[in-house]
């Protein structure tokens, strides 16, 4: 007999170029799966350094499938960094009946030293977020 299969932590992977970011998130809910994906999306734009959170921001994302969920909250996220200059610095995500609820903890992105270009868009080619062994695994490109 094998032993149990244990799920790795909450973690993320990114890879890309400078016309593109692939991020790759997994975590053991749909939701943490998706709050770690935005995470690693705003944490490659930033150096590592801790940030004061000037406020709080809530949002609901909607989709019938979980890779719009994904997508849609990618989206919010990229508007908000784009039209109110705000970056999430930490990020929860819950469950709600009409979809999927975000509270980021935001900054002033003029506060903060970005590390390149503010991304542009969530690119169409194939995003996922699918419940894997032992939890849920994102992937989703981000135009830059």
């Amino acid at each position: 007999m094998s032993a149990p299969t244990k799920s790795p932590p909450p973690a993320t992977r990114r890879a890309g170029h400078s016309a593109d970011l692939h991020i790759v998130a997994w975590a053991k809910t749909k939701e943490s799966c998706i709050a770690e994906a935005v995470q690693a999306l705003c944490g490659s734009l930033v150096r590592a350094r801790i940030f004061p959170a000037t406020s709080l921001s809530t949002f609901l994302v909607r989709g019938p499938t979980d890779e719009e969920l994904l997508v849609h909250a990618m989206e919010t996220v990229i508007a908000g960094m784009r039209k109110r200059n705000e970056i999430p610095l930490a990020i929860e995500a819950v469950p709600d009946p009409a979809g999927l609820r975000l509270r980021c903890d935001v900054a002033d992105i003029g506060s903060i030293l970005p590390t390149g270009a503010l991304p542009k868009a969530v690119s169409q080619r194939r995003p996922r977020c699918e419940a894997v062994p032992g939890g849920w695994r994102c992937a989703v490109r981000i135009d830059m």
